[in-house]
């Protein structure tokens, strides 16, 4: 098996096609350009296989020795344990152009197997074959996962990556093995529209997982109210990067939904939004997770329509937005995770003292800059200062003061925040039980300071870990813990 999976590989190297039929379709050329090619074919050093491995498939039929049909599936597994998903398939059509038998096969892969469909626009990997494929042209890439995605069925997770995938990609993989699908993942194309999408969205109802990104082509959005309606398993939903997507089909749709879909988790940043996206947020009631950006309205739809939301992380660049995204927040009961993507101003005191009063377990308030490139100092800006940090520590100690016995350990991230110095580490250490902290880019910090952090989230992680109860000492001094 170890012999023939490495025969394998050396047919995924050689320019010779004898073993099996080419993925790839043929493109029209004359008979003298078809000599002048195997003229230069012959003039370069091929790699050659055993004569008892390159045999032509009649003479296989003939004889009728094949290798057991347990042996090439051995063969498979050799083949894609370990791999990375892209390489995986890539090893899986070199293993599909030795024979009939073999393509045969390959084409069934094992149920939990995850597949790529990658053009590796973006990475450089090792793997001979990798560099094999990544000198094709883009319409050679295409026509390269077309013919891979109509072969291969029976896997449950695919990502497919890079400007090679197309809508005919989609269309294929969705015909060929679109009732097996779990989870995918489409993302970095400039070529995938409503066309790809609307046969995937109706014949993938199995789906639990969807994530598009980075799809700049115009979409009408039609497939959104294929998926709603026909997947009724879809619990997670991410569209990310699509300027030009159209919500009005999804929207007229929704009034005629019979059964509400069972989103638990909602991801949608930079799909244009605007201020009527509440409609649909309406039809969500089993949202738990919600990853938002646009007008604070949609965030009041939430809170009416998503009492169970647990988690929310809103990228917010206006201060009035906030503020009327923080009085819909304080009427979610169930809000114990809160991410603010703060970008282009600073949170002023009153709205960090806001954002103490919500009963929280974990609190990130990064800077958008910071998350963009977070290896790049930006001194002159920040999104959050000493004072605003003071309020936010008093806040918090207030309320826990106020119900000691429900006290809970505290995540909180600041990163991004350059103005941040000594007076605001001396805040941080009045909070009661802090059990991770994340100063990233907090670059004003010195490091005595920073070992006085480390210190106070260590005895938090102790206290946590010892299963002590913390109790106050008085309400005079918030923060003081026996």
């Amino acid at each position: 098996a170890h012999l023939a999976a490495s025969m394998v590989m050396l047919r995924s190297l050689s320019l010779d096609e004898k073993g099996g039929p080419n993925l790839v379709e043929e493109t029209g050329c004359t008979d003298e350009q078809e000599q002048s090619s195997a003229s230069q074919r012959d003039s370069k050093p091929q790699l050659q296989l055993p004569v008892d491995v390159e045999v032509a498939e009649s003479a296989e039929e003939s004889s009728g020795q094949y290798l057991p049909d347990q042996c090439v599936k051995l063969v498979q597994t050799l083949l894609i344990t370990g791999e990375p998903a892209g390489v995986a398939l890539l090893n899986l059509l070199s293993m599909a152009s030795v024979c009939r038998q073999w393509r045969s096969l390959a084409s069934e892969v094992a149920p939990g197997t995850a597949l790529a469909f990658d053009c590796f626009d973006n990475v450089f990997p090792s793997q001979p074959s990798v560099k094999k494929f990544r000198r094709l042209t883009v319409a050679q890439k295409e026509g390269v996962l077309g013919g891979a995605a109509r072969l291969l069925h029976g896997y449950d997770e695919v990502t497919l990556a890079g400007e090679g995938v197309s809508d005919r990609t989609l269309q294929e993989m969705a015909s060929r093995n679109g009732a097996a699908l779990r989870k995918c993942k489409v993302q970095g194309s400039s070529s995938v529209t409503d066309a790809g999408l609307s046969p995937l969205a109706s014949q993938a109802r199995n789906l639990h997982m969807l994530h598009l990104e980075d799809l700049a082509k115009p979409n009408t959005g039609r497939f959104l109210a294929l998926l709603f309606e026909q997947c009724e398993k879809l619990t997670t939903l991410c569209l990310a990067s699509m300027p030009t997507l159209s919500w009005g089909p999804c929207k007229i749709a929704a009034a005629s939904w019979a059964d509400k879909p069972n989103l638990v988790k909602l991801t949608v940043r930079n799909v244009n939004l605007d201020t009527d996206f509440g409609v649909i947020l309406s039809h969500l009631p089993n949202l738990r997770d919600l990853e938002i950006d646009g007008p604070a309205r949609n965030i009041k739809a939430a809170a009416l329509a998503c009492p169970t939301l647990s988690r929310m992380s809103y990228t917010v660049n206006s201060r009035s937005y906030l503020d009327e995204a923080l009085a819909a927040m304080m009427t979610l009961k169930e809000l114990r995770q809160l991410e603010l993507v703060v970008k282009n101003f600073t949170l002023c005191p009153d709205q960090l003292r806001v954002i103490g009063m919500l009963p929280l377990v974990e609190l990130s308030l990064d800077s958008f800059i910071y998350k963009q490139q977070p290896t790049l100092s930006r001194s002159s800006y920040s999104h959050v200062d000493n004072e605003g940090v003071k309020a936010l520590v008093d806040s918090i100690c207030n309320r826990w003061c106020a119900m000691a016995g429900e006290m809970q350990p505290l995540k909180l991230s600041l990163c991004g925040a350059s103005a941040l110095t000594h007076d605001a580490v001396s805040a941080l250490l009045r909070l009661p039980i802090l059990t991770e902290l994340n100063i990233g880019g907090c670059a004003r910090i010195i490091a005595m300071d920073k070992m006085r952090l480390v210190a106070k989230v260590r005895a938090g992680r102790e206290l946590l870990d010892s299963g002590r109860r913390p109790a106050t000492r008085t309400s005079r001094f918030p923060g003081l813990l026996l």
